[in-house]
């Protein structure tokens, strides 16, 4: 009866042990497969399309286009939206979440469209993003345009 006995505290230290080798990644767990699942079946909404049918994909407007390949799988978008200001302008911003383990420097800045997709103003200075690792970041601008915004896009770099 004592070797069941060793053998079920084996059993339960072997248990124990393989348990403290398991790797529990910290949040946020990125799942970048999602991002080609929504690429591939993307939502409606307005979209810049080429003069050319077939040129380039159609570009959804009111999101954020990340620009710079060595950062499409580091980061993903968590949400993006606009609002008016009280004096008319458009504030926009777009949270992104930093998958890596270590802090990257982001870049980002706005086209500001009209309703035939114009540019109402000029695109807007890039401006710096800092990220922790496994840390949310949150990119904002503000046109000068108080009248005629209304699209959007925010393109997305990796920051030098």
């Amino acid at each position: 009866m004592s070797i069941f006995k060793s053998l079920a505290v084996a059993a339960i230290a072997a248990g124990a042990l393989g348990a403290c080798q398991t790797v529990v990644e910290p949040n946020p767990v990125c799942d970048f497969t999602k991002v080609q699942e929504a690429r591939d079946n993307p939502s409606s909404g307005p979209v810049l399309v080429s003069l050319v049918p077939g040129a380039h994909t159609d570009m959804p407007l009111n999101t954020v286009n990340i620009t710079d390949v060595a950062v499409t799988n580091k980061i993903l978008l968590q949400a993006t939206n606009a609002q008016r200001t009280e004096t008319g302008n458009v504030r926009v911003w777009a949270r992104m979440v930093n998958c890596t383990d270590f802090a990257l420097q982001l870049e980002g800045r706005t086209h500001f469209l009209n309703a035939g997709q114009a540019p109402v103003e000029g695109v807007t200075a890039w401006k710096r993003v800092f990220m922790s690792p496994r840390s949310i970041g949150t990119f904002t601008d503000l046109s000068i345009a108080a009248k005629d915004v209304e699209t959007y896009l925010i393109e997305i770099r990796e920051g030098t």
